[in-house]
């Protein structure tokens, strides 16, 4: 029995001992190729730059209606003026919690929405100067504590049309 033992601890340790050395010991590091170093060409001709070249020309053709509808978007009308950021947050939830309760406790005030990514920025109100900013900020600062006045561009206001009385036929 002792024998019987003896061959099985022995076939074991064989064992182990062939699957040691069969496995890749430098598995970690990026293997050469089976062609050496002196085999490879080496670059022996040393090229200078040449930063001076022929100056290009560049020729731009286009209908001149494009360079008018250009010079219309790009002078957009607008005030400089005041506005309140009342919410600045990355959820939409509360951004549209904050939009609830204001429009609650304040329904004609308007509300402005911009997406500057990441952020959605939540603005009330249009005012021409700070005083009257600030007035409204502080009006508004037990429901948002965290208000800020914001110099702002603002766009032109929306005409109404002048409804017809008796008088004004």
């Amino acid at each position: 029995m002792n024998i019987f033992k003896a061959k099985i601890v022995c076939l074991l340790i064989g064992l182990s001992s062939s699957v040691i050395f069969a496995q890749d010991t430098d598995w970690r590091t990026y293997k050469k190729s089976s062609k050496s170093l002196d085999t490879q060409q080496l670059d022996t001709i040393k090229r200078e730059l040449n930063y001076n070249g022929k100056l290009g020309s560049v020729v731009i053709s286009q209908d001149p209606n494009i360079d008018s509808l250009t010079n219309k978007i790009g002078k957009k009308p607008f005030i400089n003026g005041y506005t309140v950021q009342i919410e600045v947050s990355q959820q939409k939830s509360i951004i549209r919690d904050s939009r609830y309760l204001f429009i609650r406790n304040n329904p004609g005030i308007s509300l402005d929405e911009e997406y500057d990514q990441p952020n959605t920025y939540l603005f009330a109100g249009r005012f021409y100067d700070k005083n009257s900013a600030y007035k409204f900020k502080n009006k508004i600062r037990g429901s948002f504590p965290d208000a800020l006045v914001i110099k702002k561009k603002l766009g032109l206001p929306s005409l109404k049309p002048i409804e017809k009385t008796k008088d004004n036929k």
